[in-house]
């Protein structure tokens, strides 16, 4: 008896060795894209660091501003010379004239803010429209082609060589002007298809390598990183830039990039590899970059094959209401394209640099907290249609935005934070357009879809930030807080329009219902429904 349990014993010590690694394996085969998302988005943490560069940049590059008085803008936040008073007495180590001192600060940090806005004025046109294209016809030729490495490692590429042109600015910081230290940058990662495409490569490469039954988890880690990552970096963003200023943050930066670059190179592997691991009887010769993928690239039918995609007829009203739910994105953004002039405001008015890090993050954590909660409760709990859902996003945001006009109107930066609290769902209307759109079409068409909703993204940067910039120049002497109530006015049209999305799309499933249909229109991809935080 005892040698009996002493063998079971040994069995079961044994065994839990194999457990682990059996769960160890399962958590390597899990790991793949993840390393490379944290790397990426870990650039973010220069957020706050490009926005005060900028404005230094404008104060002595286009301004001609002492760099004393420049340097001073990042000061400004604990120490806001600017409210002292005209009789006062006090006096800065290095400066003779403190009273001529502060003066020179305070118009200066009006002006080169006023000179920002205007570069962001024109500049998202040239962004914008440089990004539509390449998305145009990268998202077809990832599909085709069958790789989706390029998709995600390219922009991380031009992220490092955007990040020394910086570099280069800030050294040169007379000699190079505003213009080529905004744009420049910002081109180099245009070409490479930025951040949209980096989402669609994710998109496409999570669903290509995970089988059915583990995607949910799968997008579910994936879309937690996706949006913890940024909640952090954002919060440490101005504290990191006071510490090590800006090119020491840039190299930092880089790398950070670099890591995630070299591991997507040699430790990420191709779906096609992957798939080729687990059954070496497909496995044929794996694809690489050879000059006749390259030149697929530029194939115009690539531009067809997305645009075949949204001509297609389909059934029971489906392609009506796949048009509105692109323009309601469309539309959806103009909404959201108050969050630039939201970031100049709180600099301008409440002197923000470690707090407007503090603030974003805080912004960041409310809407996964409420995009959670929506998609959760509403959605899978009360079984709340996605249109229904956007209606009731809106409504909320309808309520934060005049409170934002309040707080830069009436100087109170608390009503920013209440403002936040309140329009906790602003990111489920996003998920819930994807989670529409994902339903209307084909399972071979999602990757076009979402490189469309790419593309759609450029487009809003290429016009919305425009419209803004002009609003924030023109409205500053009557009523600093107009851009929020631009955005109400587009909040307005996109309720209107969810409405009859929601109607539109009742009457399409009851069609659906009568007709007994066995074969389903779209398809309910969780890559698209839960990564979209």
């Amino acid at each position: 008896m005892a040698i009996a349990v002493e063998q079971n014993t040994g069995a079961e010590a044994h065994s839990l060795p194999l457990r682990v690694g059996e769960i160890w394996r399962k958590v390597r085969q899990f790991i793949t894209i993840e390393p490379v998302i944290v790397f990426y988005i870990f650039g973010v943490v220069c957020g706050t660091a490009f926005k005060v560069f900028e404005y230094e940049k404008a104060c002595a590059a286009k301004l001609g501003y002492d760099l004393q008085v420049c340097e001073y803008f990042a000061k400004l936040e604990d120490d806001d010379i600017c409210e002292e008073p005209d009789d006062t007495n006090r006096t800065l180590p290095g400066v003779a004239n403190f009273t001529e001192f502060r003066g020179l600060v305070c118009s200066a940090q009006q002006e080169s803010t006023n000179e920002v806005v205007f570069l962001n004025s024109y500049r998202s046109i040239i962004v914008g429209i440089v990004q539509a294209v390449v998305l145009l016809f990268v998202g077809s030729w990832s599909d085709r082609v069958g790789l989706r490495k390029p998709c995600i490692l390219v922009p991380i590429a031009a992220d490092i060589v955007a990040f020394g042109v910086y570099i280069v600015c800030a050294i040169f910081m007379r000699e190079i002007s505003l213009e080529v230290s905004g744009i420049v940058p910002n081109i180099i990662t245009a070409f490479s298809g930025g951040t949209p495409l980096v989402v669609t490569g994710i998109y496409s490469y999570l669903t290509v390598c995970t089988e059915e039954k583990d995607r949910t988890f799968r997008f579910a880690c994936t879309a937690v990183i996706y949006a913890t990552v940024p909640i952090v970096a954002n919060f440490f963003s101005g504290h990191l830039f006071k510490y090590f200023g800006f090119i020491k943050l840039c190299v930092l930066c880089i790398i950070t990039d670099t890591i995630g670059l070299l591991y997507g190179l040699f430790v990420l592997k191709e779906p096609k590899e992957l798939k080729d691991v687990e059954d070496p009887r497909n496995s044929d010769a794996p694809k690489t970059l050879s000059s006749t993928t390259l030149g697929q690239l530029f194939d115009f039918s690539l531009v067809v094959d997305c645009v075949r995609v949204l001509l297609k007829k389909r059934d029971f009203n489906c392609r009506k209401i796949l048009y509105l739910t692109v323009l309601v994105y469309f539309i959806n953004y103009g909404a959201l394209g108050d969050a630039e002039s939201a970031a100049i405001l709180a600099y301008v008015e409440f002197n923000w640099i470690t707090n407007l890090g503090t603030w974003i993050s805080y912004d960041l954590l409310t809407t996964m907290m409420g995009t959670l909660l929506a998609m959760g409760v509403l959605s899978k709990r009360l079984g709340v249609s996605d249109a229904m859902i956007c209606v009731f996003s809106v409504c909320f945001s309808m309520i934060g935005k005049p409170i934002m006009a309040i707080a830069v109107s009436t100087l109170k930066p608390y009503l920013y934070y209440v403002a936040t609290s309140i329009d906790l769902f602003e990111g489920s209307k996003i998920i819930a357009i994807r989670s529409i759109v994902s339903k209307l079409v084909g399972e071979d068409e999602i990757a076009k879809i979402i490189a469309i909703l790419g593309i759609v993204d450029s487009a809003q940067v290429a016009i919305f930030p425009t419209i803004y910039s002009t609003v924030y120049l023109k409205s500053q002497k009557f009523f600093i807080g107009t851009v929020f109530l631009l955005s109400e006015a587009f909040l307005l049209v996109s309720l209107g329009m969810y409405i009859i999305l929601y109607l539109m799309s009742r009457r399409s499933n009851r069609n659906k219902a009568q007709a007994q249909s066995s074969a389903k229109q779209g398809i309910d991809n969780p890559a698209v429904d839960i990564t979209s935080l």
